[in-house]
């Protein structure tokens, strides 16, 4: 399991609906500035007493070894204390660790259980992660509508990762009809942080025809518009 993408979710998930306490706080400013020993003992004192984001702090810290000692179960503990408090990330990154049996035991059914937990308030992590999980049957029975289906709702938030797999559900026509089109749209979209989606652009630019480049390039500018008034 590659834990950096915890630290990459992690980002996002602070940025929304972290209340002001006390400790807390502290622990933010230390982290930021780089003290990480001092941020770890105000994140730890505050996940005791309950504070859901000062756990997500905690065990993050705690599978990333900043502060403290890199301990997978203890980063588990305070996950699963903040998903079960109702934190969208903590669902997730509890999961992941479920479903790679990484400082706990392994456990796909409970860990697709905070996967779509996770996805059900909005996680485009979660929502990408549960569309494998039905693309390639892991701990379901193989559904290709349903995988398009989590992958679209994440694609349509802007997640990089989910536009290339419809592009290519497209452009392949596996479990949607085949639609060089659509494929350049969502390609278009996810290109300027995907190398695999430049590398499928540069191919599509060659196959389709200029009318074709045109009409997918206009179809992409359309969903932007879109999606910066949601």
């Amino acid at each position: 399991m590659k834990h950096t993408l915890f630290a990459f979710g992690l980002a996002s998930a602070l940025l929304f609906g972290v209340p002001a306490q006390a400790g807390f706080n502290e622990g933010m400013a230390a982290y930021k500035s780089g003290n990480y020993a001092v941020a770890f003992k105000e994140f730890d004192a505050a996940a005791r007493a309950g504070d859901k984001f000062a756990q997500v702090m905690a065990a993050t810290m705690c599978l990333e070894g900043s502060g403290v000692t890199r301990d997978v179960k203890q980063a588990a503990y305070w996950f699963e204390k903040a998903a079960g408090a109702g934190h969208s990330y903590a669902q997730y990154a509890i999961g992941m660790l479920y479903m790679a049996g990484d400082g706990v035991s392994k456990d796909t059914r409970k860990g697709l259980v905070w996967l779509k937990a996770s996805a059900d308030q909005g996680s485009f992590f979660a929502q990408t992660t549960l569309g494998d999980a039905y693309a390639n049957g892991i701990g379901v029975t193989p559904d290709k509508a349903r995988a398009l289906d989590y992958y679209r709702q994440a694609a349509n938030q802007n997640y990089a990762v989910a536009q290339l797999k419809l592009a290519s559900a497209h452009y392949l026509g596996d479990g949607l009809p085949k639609d060089a089109v659509e494929a350049y749209k969502w390609t278009y979209l996810s290109s300027s942080q995907l190398d695999g989606a430049r590398t499928l652009l540069g191919k599509l630019r060659q196959e389709l025809t200029p009318a074709q480049v045109a009409e997918g390039e206009r179809a992409a500018r359309a969903w932007q518009s879109q999606s910066a008034q949601r």
